[in-house]
């Protein structure tokens, strides 16, 4: 995909909520988990970061965006999502 084609935005697949939140490009990724949580009112688990897993691979390492790093498309296949907070199991991808 071109940067023509890419959307003016970024995808967060939220684990607690189930919903896909969208961000500007440019923005930090401490300042999308802040805001995802606040949008949580009070749900728990709460997401501790944000991390980009490929679609439907197993093998594929993970990358987590620290709470400076700026929000990144990968491309295709590759998506974002919430990492909860430790202690809570969620269903397998």
């Amino acid at each position: 995909m071109s940067e023509e084609d890419s959307p003016p935005y970024l995808e967060v697949n939220c684990k607690t909520s189930g919903k896909i939140l969208r961000f500007a490009p440019g923005t930090d990724a401490g300042f999308a988990v802040t805001l995802i949580n606040r949008k949580l009112k009070g749900k728990v688990p709460l997401a501790t970061h944000i991390e980009a897993v490929k679609n439907r691979c197993c093998e594929e390492e993970t990358i987590a965006f620290g709470p400076n790093a700026i929000l990144t498309d990968f491309g295709q296949n590759w998506k974002l999502q919430t990492v909860l907070s430790s202690g809570f199991k969620c269903p397998k991808r």
